[in-house]
C-alpha cells in the first residue's frame, strides 16, 4: 500500500485489517516523510513490514530505486509465499519482482491517481504504470462509479474485470452512533458555533468560502482537524487547526462541534472520491454540509448540498438562526448499516472466491 500504516485510518487500513479475518495478510506500506504518530485501533493482527524509503515515481531515480524496491519485496514473499497481489496504487507495480508478475494481482483503485499535481515526468511515468497495472490485473476495484468511467475511458473496455466497491465507515464507530437523544440537541446557543471538518488537508481545500463565511459571521469558528499537505495555511484568529485523531478516539472527540462541513474544491481528483468522512460525520449526528457532486448525490437525503459560496453562507445562516432542516435523522443509521467496511469486505470475499474458483 502507498499509504504509511500510521497515517489516519482510511481505506488501505480497513481492507487490509477486513481480510486478514479470513485471510493470511502481509502489508508492505509506504513509509511516510512524517506520520501522525497515533496510536490507531485494530480489531486485528496482521503481519506488516515498511517498504524502503526510497523515493517513488521519479524517472531521474528509477534505475537506483526499482531493483533495490523489488529486491526487498521479493525477499519478504520468499518468506510469505503468497497465493494473490493486493495493490493500492499504480506506482506499485513497478517495484514487482519478476517471479509475483505470474500471480493473480487485484488493483484496489481508491483515487484518480493521474489527477493529483505532479511534474509533467511524474504523471508521464505514473500513467505508464496505471495502464501496465490495469493491464496486468485479475480485476480491478473502484472507490467510486465516476473513477470506474475514468478507467474505462482511459483504457476501453475493461469492465469485465471492473468492480464497484465504495468506501465505508467502520463497525466500531457505527456501533458507538450517537443516541436519538443527542441527535435532537439543538446547536449551543451560547457562545460561538464550533463547526468542524476532519480530514486531510490538500490542495483541493476550499479555504477562500470559510473564509469568507467567517468575514460576514462573527457567531462562528471553524476547527480544522487532520494531516496538513499544503506549504501555507490561511490565519484567521475563528480558523483553527488541530493535530489528527486517532480513529478510535473521534466518536468522543467529535461531540464538541455543532455541525461538520466538507469544503472541496470541484477538480477531477475530486470527482472521483467517495469520501469516508461523510460516512463517518453522519455517525456523529450533527448536521453535514458538503459541496455537490455527482457521485455524492445519494448522500441527499442526510446531507445539505451547496454549490456556491452563496448557498454554502446560506446553509450556515439557517444553522445560526436554528431553522436548517434537519437531515441526520435516526433514520440514517439504516443506511450506514449498508454501508459498513464489513459489507464492504463480504462483497470483495465473494470477488476473491471467484477469482479463486478461477485460478
Amino acid at each position: 500500500m502507498h499509504v504509511d500504516w500510521n497515517w489516519i485510518k482510511q481505506r488501505p487500513h480497513f481492507v487490509a485489517e477486513g481480510l486478514s479475518r479470513e485471510h493470511d495478510v502481509l502489508v508492505l506500506y509506504r513509509l511516510g516523510a512524517t506520520s501522525p504518530s497515533q496510536a490507531t485501533y485494530f480489531e486485528t493482527q496482521l503481519a506488516l513490514s515498511p517498504l524502503l524509503p526510497v523515493p517513488w515515481s521519479r524517472k531521474s531515480l528509477r534505475w537506483a530505486t526499482q531493483p533495490l524496491q523489488r529486491g526487498w519485496i521479493s525477499h519478504a514473499a520468499r518468506h510469505f509465499n503468497p497465493d494473490l497481489i493486493w495493490l493500492t496504487y499504480p506506482s506499485l507495480v513497478d517495484f514487482l519482482p519478476r517471479e509475483l508478475l505470474s500471480l493473480p494481482i487485484v488493483y484496489d483503485c481508491m483515487d484518480d491517481a493521474l489527477a493529483f499535481k505532479g511534474g509533467n515526468s511524474r504523471t508521464e511515468l505514473l500513467a505508464q504504470f496505471e495502464a501496465q497495472l490495469v493491464n496486468t490485473s485479475a480485476e480491478i476495484l473502484c472507490s467510486s462509479a465516476h473513477l470506474g468511467e475514468v478507467l474505462v475511458g482511459r483504457y476501453g473496455d475493461i469492465r469485465q474485470k471492473l468492480h464497484l466497491v465504495r468506501n465505508g465507515i467502520s463497525s466500531r464507530l457505527l456501533g458507538n452512533c450517537v443516541s436519538n437523544a443527542e441527535r435532537e440537541k439543538s446547536p449551543r446557543a451560547n457562545g460561538r458555533f464550533k463547526i468542524a471538518y476532519i480530514g486531510t488537508i490538500a490542495e483541493w481545500f476550499d479555504f477562500d468560502t470559510l473564509l469568507e463565511c467567517l468575514g460576514e459571521r462573527p457567531e462562528i469558528e471553524f476547527h480544522l482537524v487532520g494531516p496538513v499537505a499544503v506549504a501555507r495555511l490561511p490565519r484567521h484568529d475563528r480558523l483553527h487547526y488541530h493535530p489528527p485523531v486517532s480513529h478510535d478516539g473521534l466518536r468522543e472527540y467529535a461531540g464538541q462541534f455543532d455541525a461538520y462541513v466538507m469544503p472541496f474544491q470541484i477538480c477531477p481528483l475530486i470527482e472521483a472520491v467517495d469520501p469516508v468522512k461523510l460516512y463517518e460525520y453522519l455517525a456523529f449526528g450533527k448536521e453535514v454540509i458538503s459541496v455537490r457532486y455527482r457521485e455524492i448525490e445519494r448522500f441527499g437525503e442526510f446531507v445539505h448540498f451547496y454549490s456556491t459560496k452563496a448557498e454554502f453562507s446560506r446553509l450556515i445562516d439557517d444553522l445560526i438562526k436554528g431553522t436548517l432542516r434537519r437531515k441526520n435523522t435516526p433514520g440514517c443509521r439504516a443506511f450506514l448499516e449498508q454501508n459498513t467496511w464489513r459489507v464492504r469486505l463480504d462483497d470483495i470475499g465473494e470477488l476473491l472466491g471467484k477469482l479463486h474458483a478461477v485460478q
